[in-house]
């Protein structure tokens, strides 16, 4: 029997009480008497008892069509999936590690090949792969060719990772960006039958663009073709304006720091992450990991 309802019908024949059929609100009720209306059983609504009874002789069919219906609709209405954004107590520090980059720049200057904040800290597949120099992965992503390539990074990264401290905490969203970010990198030189050179944080911001992706994409309680498609456009279509113009972008190293992104973004929500976004202890200390690994790797190039 069916915990379900639905509406009048007067066609019952007389002196049959019938079999309860459904049982509950009235409008669950009323559902219940609009399936049984559409495949033409005979039924009738007793309001008073809260009952939906219908002739003895089509009792086991109007169970299997109730029963049909409601486990056909069981995901209906569709749970709505879209990103919940957590908002933290005070402002992430977002200008804080965007300042940094400027202060490095200032120091660095523009790209000089002679420059040995450049020969020790920027992406250099050979010194990487075949020496071992991994901490470039990191150091490369502090580093800016020229103003207009800083101002660029700084605005539009900026604003990106601003929203994604909002939204995952500021320690997880920093480490996030740097690990995918260098992970990306790694990546891009990997694939590559030639000596690659690079620098900038485009890469670690792509990173960001794809974990809002990915947090969307593993939103619901299954995924879905819909739930792959639309997040995956939007970060392509990120992609495609933001990272794919002029002769020295690196196009390589944005398409491997958003898809990086979005592995980590649905990471992050398979495990529950979100969750902690307003753990202030928990987001302190990855915030200070964060600053480590980046000092760290300065270090381990300057040795």
């Amino acid at each position: 029997m069916s915990n379900l309802t639905t509406p009048h019908n007067p066609e019952q024949p007389e002196g049959d009480p019938g079999r309860i059929v459904a049982s509950g609100s009235a409008e669950h009720l009323a559902l219940c008497s609009l399936v049984l209306e559409a495949v033409g059983i005979a039924h009738s609504l007793l309001a008073r008892e809260g009952v939906l009874t219908v002739p003895e002789k089509d009792a086991d069919t109007a169970d299997r069509q109730i029963l049909a219906y409601f486990a056909e609709n069981a995901d209906w209405p569709q749970v709505q999936t879209s990103l919940p954004v957590q908002v933290q107590t005070g402002n992430p520090p977002t200008l804080l590690m965007i300042g940094g980059l400027v202060i490095l720049f200032w120091v660095t200057g523009p790209w000089q090949g002679n420059s040995t904040w450049f020969q020790i800290g920027a992406i250099d597949s050979r010194a990487i792969l075949q020496q071992g120099q991994w901490w470039r992965l990191v150091t490369a992503l502090t580093l800016h060719a020229t103003q207009v390539h800083l101002l660029g990074n700084c605005i539009i990264g900026g604003f990106m990772i601003h929203l994604l401290c909002r939204t995952t905490g500021s320690g997880l969203a920093w480490l996030s960006v740097i690990l995918l970010g260098a992970l990306g990198n790694l990546i891009n030189i990997a694939v590559r039958d030639t000596v690659h050179y690079s620098i900038g944080f485009s890469t670690a911001i792509f990173a960001a663009i794809g974990i809002f992706s990915g947090l969307q994409i593993y939103a619901g309680r299954r995924i879905k073709i819909r739930d792959l498609l639309m997040p995956l456009g939007a970060g392509a279509g990120l992609l495609a304006l933001l990272g794919a113009g002029g002769k020295h972008t690196d196009l390589g190293a944005h398409f491997f720091g958003l898809l990086c992104g979005i592995g980590g973004g649905m990471v992050i929500r398979y495990f529950g992450l979100l969750r902690l976004a307003g753990n202030d202890r928990f987001q302190r200390a990855l915030y200070l990991l964060s600053l480590f690994i980046v000092v760290g790797c300065w270090i381990l190039a300057w040795g």
